[in-house]
């Protein structure tokens, strides 16, 4: 920022910067900045820029019941719990929220039969409204999973970008804790699928889990202490004062739900405290 009085010349006094690259950028373009004075790259005194990469992890089921739905009509609406948000203290610890959406998973319309027969005309709808007799839902639970700090994205020496950098590559890892409870938690959450399909005269048709983590996360942590955090709870990093990394990355975890409205709460609380230490310098 500059800063001059009537009649002085113009007098160089401060400058912020503020990384706001998403989860995958901004880690990467602090891990770029590599140079004699920083070797690890900015920021990176503390060596966890990139670490604890989060997210959550999901079980989802295919059911069909005999609720009526209409397929295709809802599909981008669906009802979420958060009953499973709070664990009973006499409990193990599974936390995870509850969602529900109407689903077309074998009931489009099709011009095969399932033995491989033409459909056309009166046959084609016939098939169809058979079919469609029984509603179908899509149920999903976003469960909480926690990082390890080698939950990574590094510098991928292997695979560049047409300026000659190395590509960010993500490697997700759970802590141990994370690793004990996984087989309950996916269990418990499926007893709950089952539940709610035989409420509905339902069966479940297939279950599935994550390979990925959802609504992702982390890579500059957020903490008091410089030697396991990147940034404080406003983002200004532990390294550099005028050095600011907003949203997404700040992160520790990820929760159970869409953090989307958490990152954007962040940004702007560190959007507030930049003005504050511009107002001061003026």
């Amino acid at each position: 920022m500059n800063r001059r009085q009537p009649g002085q010349p113009v007098e160089y006094t401060a400058r912020l910067f503020v990384v706001a690259a998403g989860y995958v950028w901004s880690s990467h373009l602090l891990l770029l900045s590599r140079g004699s004075r920083y070797p690890n790259g900015l920021a990176n005194r503390s060596g966890l820029v990139g670490r604890y990469m989060n997210g959550h992890s999901f079980v989802s089921a295919q059911a069909e019941t005999d609720a009526k739905i209409y397929a295709g009509m809802n599909e981008r609406h669906g009802l979420i719990s958060r009953q499973y948000l709070r664990c009973r203290p006499d409990q193990p610890y599974r936390r995870h929220d509850l969602r529900i959406w109407e689903s077309n998973f074998g009931r489009q319309p099709r011009l095969r039969s399932g033995e491989g027969r033409l459909l056309l005309g009166e046959d084609l709808l016939t098939d169809w409204r058979q079919r469609a007799a029984r509603g179908a839902a899509l149920l999903r639970a976003y469960y909480d999973v926690h990082p390890a700090r080698e939950s990574s994205l590094t510098l991928d020496e292997t695979a560049r970008n047409r300026w000659g950098d190395p590509l960010p590559k993500i490697d997700h890892r759970f802590d141990e804790a994370t690793q004990a409870r996984q087989g309950a938690t996916r269990e418990q959450i499926l007893n709950i699928f089952r539940l709610m399909a035989r409420a509905n005269d339902g069966k479940i048709l297939e279950t599935s889990f994550s390979n990925y983590l959802d609504h992702p996360g982390g890579g500059c942590r957020m903490g008091e202490d410089p030697t396991s955090s990147v940034c404080d709870s406003w983002g200004k990093t532990h390294d550099h004062e005028n050095l600011y990394v907003a949203g997404a990355p700040t992160t520790p975890t990820a929760g159970c739900t869409n953090g989307t409205l958490t990152f954007v709460a962040l940004t702007l609380r560190a959007a507030d405290r930049i003005a504050r230490q511009l107002g001061s310098a003026a």
